[in-house]
């Protein structure tokens, strides 16, 4: 289950979030919770450690310090 540590509407647009959840599950590509995903939006793996930053333009979660 994904959860939310904060969200910050940037626009009625757009809205950058802090997520967190387990590896195994599935990072949003497009939108959260009807809101669209901004750029810089970042998503923490508890089980892992791993951090990974949303790219708006390619819509994909790429590792903090690596490939994705």
């Amino acid at each position: 289950m994904i959860s939310v540590l904060s969200q910050d509407y940037l626009n009625e647009a757009s809205t950058r979030f802090e997520l967190c959840g387990l590896s195994g599950d599935a990072k949003p590509t497009a939108a959260f919770a009807g809101n669209t995903i901004a750029n810089g939006s970042f998503f923490v793996e508890m089980d892992t450690g791993s951090v990974f930053f949303f790219d708006a333009s390619s819509h994909t979660w790429v590792l903090f310090g690596g490939a994705s």
